[in-house]
């Protein structure tokens, strides 16, 4: 009978237990059982962090680690970790796009178009000299973060090394990443990515010129002969196919006589060009070269759309004074004309 009493006082201690936790287990394996209040699931963790009632006994404790003992991070120190992740590979990535961005388009603009290379082949070329400068300054990037005195997120090799610290590290890398490479692209604005593509042209039309008008020019008996392509993109003339010249010429697309030719789609015959306010004298500036006289006429494709333009400079007489183009001229320039478009279009598909 004396234990009737000692039952009654300890179902009344269970039961006001009872009133103010739950006992339950974990459903995660990583995770201890615990005797709290409740538990909340942390989404950017993956773990329950268990929440004991401000008049909990201080016997029972909120538990963040797992079954092995290691403490979980919090939500700042996933913070620091995941921004001092970022900051190296933002130098990485803009380093990288920058030397492949440029040592790509100088390959494509010179043994590209020397040696027939493609663009892709110009740019795995350019990603390689990428990652051989990656490798050896990758100690410049490292100690240029290291004095930038980041904060520290005082994780132990055992809490780095569990599978939330190593998502937001992983994270952290990837975005940091791709924005350094968005940054390293900046670099187009400041470049001509047009020019391999121009002087890979010019070199397919210069065999064009080499085969028809070189011969041409003497029938003309002229000084020079230019071929002139539209770029309808940039509104644009340009030519590296010229006697008497190496360089690229180029010009807006409604400038000089060349630029009447392409508005007007017609044949342009000049005697004295500098008579003609169309002319633009700045080619001859440019070149060193003095026109006279000018036989030009627009090149047309199939459809009628103007491909470009020939001209023909300084008609000479047969005892070499300066003379004029005269009919016969026009029409075996307008015959040529037809034949350029043809191999034109054969050299663009």
């Amino acid at each position: 009978m004396s234990l009737l009493p000692q039952i009654r006082n300890q179902l009344g201690r269970l039961s006001l237990l009872g009133s103010r936790y739950i006992i339950h287990s974990t459903p995660r394996p990583l995770l201890t059982t615990s005797l709290v209040a409740g538990r909340i699931h942390h989404p950017i963790k993956g773990c329950y962090r268990h929440m004991v009632s401000s008049s909990s006994s201080p016997a029972v404790k909120a538990t963040t680690t797992t079954t092995s003992g290691v403490p979980l991070p919090t939500y700042q120190q996933l913070q620091i970790l995941a921004l001092r992740s970022s900051i190296p590979m933002i130098g990485f990535g803009f380093m990288d796009n920058i030397v492949m961005i440029t040592a790509g388009e100088a390959i494509d603009s010179t043994f590209g178009v020397a040696f027939g290379l493609s663009t892709m082949a110009a740019a795995g070329l350019g990603q390689c000299c990428s990652d051989v400068v990656g490798v050896t300054s990758g100690g410049i990037v490292d100690a240029a973060v290291s004095r930038l005195r980041l904060p520290h997120h005082g994780l132990g090799p055992k809490q780095l090394d569990l599978r939330v610290s190593r998502l937001c590290s992983t994270l952290g890398a990837c975005l940091g990443v791709f924005c350094g490479c968005l940054l390293g692209m900046s670099i187009l604005l400041f470049m001509d990515t047009d020019r391999a593509e121009r002087a890979r042209k010019a070199k397919e039309l210069q065999s064009i010129f080499e085969t028809i008008m070189s011969d041409r020019q003497k029938n003309f008996h002229a000084e020079r002969t230019t071929l002139f392509m539209l770029d309808e993109e940039k509104k644009e003339l340009w030519s590296r196919v010229a006697t008497g010249t190496s360089e690229i010429i180029k010009l807006p697309a409604t400038q000089g006589i060349a630029g009447a030719c392409v508005t007007t789609g017609e044949l342009i015959n000049i005697p004295d060009v500098y008579k003609d306010s169309r002319f633009d004298q700045s080619v001859d500036d440019s070149t060193g070269f003095v026109t006279k006289s000018i036989l030009a006429v627009p090149i047309k494709s199939e459809e009628g759309e103007i491909l470009g333009v020939i001209e023909v400079c300084n008609k000479k007489n047969a005892d070499g004074s300066l003379g004029e183009f005269g009919d016969c001229d026009e029409k075996v320039l307008k015959m040529l004309a037809t034949h350029v478009s043809c191999f034109i279009t054969i050299v663009h598909g």
